[in-house]
């Protein structure tokens, strides 16, 4: 069991880093790109994979009447790993839904302080899920729990919660230098809505 102390500390740590990684994105240009290049391949690989195994899936159970006992472990794995590297693109490119309804409301300096602060909670929180995705990582090692269909140890694939969380985290430490830096988040209106 871990102590509310011991995560906190881990927390602050993890934070601290996203942060310095961040920073150094921002001097580099090039770290920034290669980071948003990595999430946008893993991202696109893992989806496109986990949608292959669905639909081969889908064949050998209703056109072959042979299912494959694996392919749906395989496939929620691949779209939740996927799905994982995909949020921090999301992010990226300020793409997740928001409530603007108090955010319209206020002003700029206001909405400039509202941004500071969700990044900031965002990247607590993400260091937090990381920290704590890294503790069940251990735990299922020390459990030794295997897949049933393919013999993969469990710790393996539960990997992307610390990992996903962590490019989150990052994610949302480079979104943080971004507003303290004037480049202020894109809040796009949607027509119709």
């Amino acid at each position: 069991m871990v102590s509310t102390p011991e995560l906190m500390a881990w927390t602050a740590v993890v934070t601290a880093t996203m942060l310095a990684l961040a920073w150094l994105a921002e001097r580099w240009p090039l770290l920034k790109a290669a980071i948003a290049a990595i999430e946008d391949v893993l991202s696109a690989v893992y989806l496109t994979a986990g949608l292959s195994v669905v639909m081969i899936s889908v064949v050998t159970r209703y056109v072959f009447n042979n299912p494959l006992g694996w392919a749906d472990e395989f496939a929620r794995v691949f779209v939740a790993w996927g799905a994982m590297f995909g949020f921090s693109v999301a992010l990226r490119e300020r793409r997740h839904i928001g409530v603007d309804l108090l955010y319209t409301a206020v002003s700029d300096r206001v909405k400039h302080g509202m941004d500071l602060l969700a990044n900031f909670i965002g990247l607590v929180f993400a260091a937090f899920m990381s920290v704590t995705g890294w503790k069940l990582v251990v735990f299922l090692k020390t459990l030794g729990l295997k897949s049933i269909y393919t013999d993969i140890p469990e710790w393996i694939l539960q990997l992307i919660i610390p990992l996903g969380f962590l490019l989150f985290a990052l994610q949302f430490a480079i979104n943080l230098f971004d507003v303290l830096r004037g480049r202020e988040p894109i809040h796009e209106e949607v027509a119709g809505v």
